[in-house]
């Protein structure tokens, strides 16, 4: 009866350890021995010589700005200008009231006149041996003090009128008629609008500015005329860098000139470049955990996947450019890529 009761109470421990659900390690390699598979699709690593370029905005400028001003103070008499005037090289632009300037003149002049005076009269006693040697040579260098002075006034006068220091357009009227001008005040802001004037500037980063040569040809394409390319070519590079930015500009000046230009146009700056090399690419689909410049692709090997690390240089379109970790391997995993493991099983699809 105890015996009985024995196999009563262990036969369903037993079964409950029968049907009990492998580890899932277990499972997993068991699934690796029967030959679980994953399909993949395939593309094929490009090695050509490409040619590239630097993209980048950039904005239209006149290379040539005037801030005209008057030379002394005083009281503006007259302008002869309205924003918007295209103006010529020296026309007359303003003058001042002269009343104290002519007065200041005057003075000078008469204190030549009375310097000569003195001077002659000097002479003559020294000539008779009443006046000392000393005396004729300080009359006579009162005498061209005198004279400085006067050419002082008569160069104050001249500058108290404002001419255009180039051709070009009133973009801005600083001061009207009345209002009081201060020594070098500028009265006007004149832009040059000629064709030799208009430059386009863009600030690139230090690895792009370092490829760019002057002389080296672009195109542009402008907001204002899209789908129109322009050429141009590289006429100057900077030195120091933009503040806060870090990046450097270039200039740029039309060989083909738009229709129309206004500063501050923006439009599209392309700079080709010739590859002297081989570029490597493969499609951007088959980078799984990329980091940084740092990314993994899947190449396969008989008929199990494997991982590549990799190195990038840039990204062109729908594809990347690599500099180094596919050298001997001719295709890369793209669909499928980003469930594989090294060493899982695969099979490539036809399409």
């Amino acid at each position: 009866m105890k015996k009985n009761s024995f196999l009563v109470f262990i036969y369903p421990l037993l079964v409950l350890a029968c049907n009990a659900p492998a580890d899932p390690e277990d499972q997993q390699s068991e699934m690796r021995d029967t030959g679980s598979m994953s399909y993949v699709k395939m593309e094929p690593v490009l090695h050509e010589v490409a040619s590239t370029s630097v993209k980048n905005l950039g904005i239209v400028i006149s290379k040539t700005e005037a801030k005209p001003s008057f030379k002394t103070g005083g009281i503006i008499d007259k302008t002869f200008f309205n924003e918007g005037d295209v103006v010529k090289k020296d026309q007359l632009l303003a003058t001042l009231i002269l009343s104290e300037i002519d007065a200041t003149v005057n003075q000078a002049e008469e204190g030549v006149l009375k310097a000569e005076r003195d001077l002659q009269r000097a002479q003559n006693l020294h000539a008779d041996s009443v006046a000392t040697l000393e005396q004729v040579q300080n009359a006579t260098t009162a005498l061209a003090v005198a004279r400085e002075n006067l050419e002082i006034a008569e160069f104050n006068r001249k500058y108290s009128e404002v001419r255009a220091p180039i051709s070009g357009k009133i973009v801005k009227k600083l001061l009207h008629a009345g209002e009081l001008a201060g020594p070098g005040a500028p009265i006007a802001v004149v832009l040059g609008v000629g064709r030799q004037d208009w430059r386009i500037k863009s600030g690139l980063v230090p690895a792009d500015w370092s490829r760019v040569a002057i002389g080296q040809k672009a195109d542009v394409e402008l907001e204002a005329f899209p789908g129109q390319l322009f050429n141009a070519v590289v006429t100057d590079k900077a030195v120091l860098a933009t503040d806060g930015s870090g990046t450097l500009d270039i200039e740029l000046t039309f060989t083909e000139q738009p229709p129309a230009l206004a500063a501050g146009m923006i439009g599209k700056v392309s700079l080709p470049f010739k590859m002297d090399v081989n570029q490597t690419s493969i499609p951007i689909d088959a980078l799984v955990n990329t980091n940084g410049r740092q990314a993994t692709v899947f190449t396969v090997r008989g008929d199990k996947a494997l991982s590549v690390p990799i190195r990038l240089t840039r990204i062109l379109g729908d594809r990347v450019i690599v500099e180094e970790g596919l050298e001997g391997i001719d295709s890369v995993v793209t669909i499928g890529a980003v469930y594989l493991e090294s060493g899982d099983l695969v099979s490539i699809a036809s399409h």
